[in-house]
Formats: structure tokens, C-alpha cells, sequence
């Protein structure tokens, strides 16, 4: 028996996508920005997070850019090539379980430009 689970907490870096696939199962995905300090340092990491069945029907109504959870799930990675051909890849996590930590954030609580530094 072998088990593949990771726990992240961090940010909704956007409201999530929402879909529906062809066979009708409800799908949504967001980034989830983690921030990591050592010392004096920061590093900044994105996720990719996706929902599926009921758990995208409670990301897609109640979970706004800002916000604090905490996702436990399957991790994964996405590799593609973008337009120049220069290999990409992503960290991805399929969540099981989906925790909001504290309230909604309003609108202009969060930092545009935090997150922008944290993709790059």
C-alpha cells in the first residue's frame, strides 16, 4: 500500500474556473499562492488547485481571490512546452478536503503585486 497526499496553506491568488466536462462532472481549478520564510529569505510558491464534484460546487460559490484555506490532496505536475517552445511545468494538487480560514477577504485587501511577484 503506498499513499501520496500533501496539506498546503496559502492564498486564492483568483476566483476560481468553473466547468462542467462533457460525461457532466463539475470541475473547478485556481491558483494557491504559499509563501515560505527562512531567515531573512522568502520564497514565494504557486499551486494549481482542482476541485471536482460537490467540492467544485463549494469552491465556485464561496471561494474569493484572498483568501486563506487550507487543501489537502493528491499532488501532481503539469509539464507543456509554451508558444516558444520553452519547456513550463506546474505543481499541481487534486483536493480531497478544502478548508476556508477566516472570512472573505474585501476587494481591495489583497495585493495585486504580491502576487505577481510570487509567479515570477
Amino acid at each position: 500500500m503506498s499513499f501520496h497526499r500533501i496539506t498546503v496553506i496559502g492564498y486564492a491568488g483568483s476566483e476560481p474556473e468553473y466547468q462542467v466536462t462533457v460525461t457532466g462532472k463539475d470541475y473547478a481549478y485556481f491558483p494557491l499562492y504559499v509563501n515560505e520564510r527562512h531567515g531573512n529569505s522568502e520564497r514565494a510558491y504557486r499551486y494549481k488547485i482542482k476541485t471536482w464534484n460537490e467540492l467544485s460546487l463549494i469552491v465556485k460559490d464561496h471561494l474569493a481571490k484572498g483568501q486563506l484555506l487550507v487543501v489537502e490532496g493528491t499532488p501532481s505536475v503539469e509539464a507543456w512546452r509554451d508558444a516558444s517552445g520553452k519547456p513550463r511545468a506546474q505543481l499541481v494538487v487534486t483536493a480531497q478536503t478544502l478548508r476556508f480560514l477566516g472570512a472573505k477577504p474585501e476587494a481591495d485587501e489583497f495585493d495585486e503585486e504580491e502576487l505577481a511577484e510570487a509567479e515570477t
